[in-house]
């Protein structure tokens, strides 16, 4: 650390010293220390997680950057595993997005109202079918006008029927030549390719969009670097956080050794009987560890 540095970390721990607030309470957001609060980015938006009810100080995250506790709290561990998660959830979000439009192609809007064409045309098609024997009937007993007339409207009816099953197989002139709409693989938004310039400018520019750009700018920085994240762990950021922070203040304390080494003579103690004495199995074996020799 340079002369610079530490002299601009000293004003900094004096001004915080002074309002009685440190990096390291658990009132104060870790994410924020570290990079960014994932919460702050996507306010008001679809994709909103909410109010972070944490201390969000850029003094304290200035001082935390500039400490020699950066990188050994476990507080990075427990960012990126946080980032990672949501990167995932995105990922899995533009699968299901992008699975659903190509299976349902849109039909609601390329074609609207299929269903109801397909039912009108087979229940005409019965009409017409029913209709053929009944003119034979007629002819057959003499009524050959009113055969006549069934006949033409048997062949309007069937008229009607093919151009019913044109509209069936045609798209909406609207939609002929428009594309189907397409899932924006940053965020996850729904887009249509086509739209207008600015509207694509707008997207891109707005607070989801930019929020998950920032959330893989950290995740690739972080992995340039050769950091390594344990996804699908959940919890285990927060677990290895808390050993970590252990671990500090037992070494603060003399290390583990010591520990491990303060606690043999305790453990060879209750082992024990009450009168001072090792078990007599324990001296069976010592008497025949010596016959040995």
């Amino acid at each position: 650390m340079t002369d610079t540095a530490r002299q601009l970390l000293q004003e900094l721990m004096g001004e915080l010293q002074g309002s009685g607030k440190k990096y390291t309470d658990p009132d104060v957001c870790k994410d924020h220390l570290v990079d960014f609060c994932p919460h702050q980015l996507f306010t008001n938006t679809k994709v909103d997680l909410g109010p972070c009810d944490l201390i969000h100080d850029d003094r304290l995250r200035e001082a935390y950057q500039n400490s020699e506790d950066k990188g050994r709290l476990g507080y990075e561990d427990a960012f990126y595993d946080r980032v990672q998660r949501l990167s995932n959830d995105l990922q899995r979000k533009v699968r299901r997005a992008t699975d659903r439009i190509t299976a349902e192609a849109d039909e609601q809007l390329v074609n609207p109202h299929r269903e109801e064409k397909e039912e009108k045309a087979i229940i005409l098609d019965e009409r017409i079918k029913l209709m053929i024997p009944q003119i034979q009937q007629l002819g057959e007993s003499g009524k050959v006008d009113e055969a006549y007339e069934m006949f033409e409207q048997m062949e309007q009816m069937k008229s009607d029927l093919d151009a019913l099953k044109e509209r069936i197989d045609s798209i909406n002139p609207m939609f002929k030549n428009e594309k189907r709409l397409g899932v924006c693989e940053v965020c996850g938004a729904l887009l249509v390719p086509n739209d207008a310039s600015k509207r694509l400018d707008a997207h891109n520019e707005g607070k989801q969009h930019q929020g998950y750009i920032r959330i893989q700018k950290a995740l690739e920085e972080f992995k340039r670097k050769g950091g390594v994240i344990y996804e699908g762990r959940g919890s285990g950021a927060r677990s290895r956080e808390r050993h970590y922070s252990r671990g500090r203040r037992s070494r603060h304390d003399g290390g583990y050794s010591n520990r491990s080494r303060s606690r043999s003579p305790f453990s060879r103690r209750d082992k024990r009987g009450h009168d001072g004495h090792l078990p007599a199995r324990d001296n069976s074996r010592r008497r025949r560890r010596d016959d040995r020799y």
